[in-house]
């Protein structure tokens, strides 16, 4: 029993420290993998700038030996599909669309606008609006989502207004919950509806623009614009990376150095 409340008292001590050196938010990975990738692009990008190891000056559906006749995934109706119901995250399915506008396969106002409106469809925030709660939280419970993290985003939207259905947008896999917390929540459907718009035109207008211009980093010259543009990007990620090390780092060090203090139990 000693031992244990000296367990108690170190942990006790250690707790208001604790805050200090909180743990890496999960958002800090996230940014982490998205600097890799980055970093891995611009890399990729310079070195086939100066070697030449793959050059695509000219690409087209015809020499891929593809038809705009064919209308890959059943045309515009399977773009909408795939936003609207696809388990495949939108980040990855929205650049390839835009690459297949590249190739002459969609035109790109039409690609975003079918993206924009499969996206801002509000079928949650209706059901979250007029559905009784325990009904609510039941059908919840067959997606993986608990209550707690429904109070989570009300409590989140409460905070922040209507500008956190626009950071919503932006938040991978969190958009679905704060639709059905604004529902409960009562929220104004007009300002539901614009944030959510300007949220995700913003952010699938980045999305279709990587996709339609990314093949470009396998072109084998560009100008001197381009290739600084590209060396800032290695920079930035190398910076960012180093960042999320050193952040790591500084945590886990307070950790194991919380944990040494720990006398070991007799038995």
């Amino acid at each position: 029993m000693a031992g244990l409340h000296v367990i108690s008292r170190i942990a006790g001590r250690d707790g208001g420290n604790a805050s200090k050196k909180p743990p890496p938010h999960k958002y800090w990975h996230y940014f982490f993998v998205s600097s890799l990738f980055l970093m891995l692009v611009s890399a990729l990008a310079l070195l086939n700038g100066y070697y030449r190891f793959v050059n695509i000056a000219s690409y087209g559906a015809s020499s891929l030996g593809l038809s705009p006749s064919t209308y890959l995934l059943a045309g515009y109706i399977g773009i909408f599909l795939n936003i609207f119901i696809s388990p495949i995250p939108d980040y990855l399915l929205v650049p390839v669309y835009g690459y297949l506008c590249a190739l002459k396969l969609f035109a790109p106002t039409n690609t975003f606008l079918v993206c924009l409106i499969a996206a801002v469809i509000p079928i949650e925030y209706v059901c979250g609006r007029y559905a009784a709660r325990p009904l609510l939280l039941k059908a919840l419970s067959f997606v993986h989502i608990s209550e707690k993290r429904l109070e989570f985003a009300e409590k989140w939207i409460i905070d922040h207004g209507h500008f956190s259905i626009f950071i919503s947008t932006f938040i991978p896999f969190f958009y679905g919950v704060a639709c059905f917390a604004a529902g409960t929540l009562r929220m104004n459907a007009f300002y539901f509806l614009l944030a959510s718009v300007v949220g995700f035109g913003l952010r699938y207008a980045f999305l279709e623009y990587v996709g339609y211009y990314g093949i470009y980093i396998f072109a084998a010259s560009f100008d001197y614009s381009q290739r600084a543009a590209f060396s800032l990007l290695l920079i930035l990620s190398i910076a960012s990376i180093a960042a999320y090390y050193v952040r790591t780092s500084q945590f886990f060090s307070a950790l194991n150095s919380r944990t040494a203090q720990i006398p070991k139990l007799s038995k």
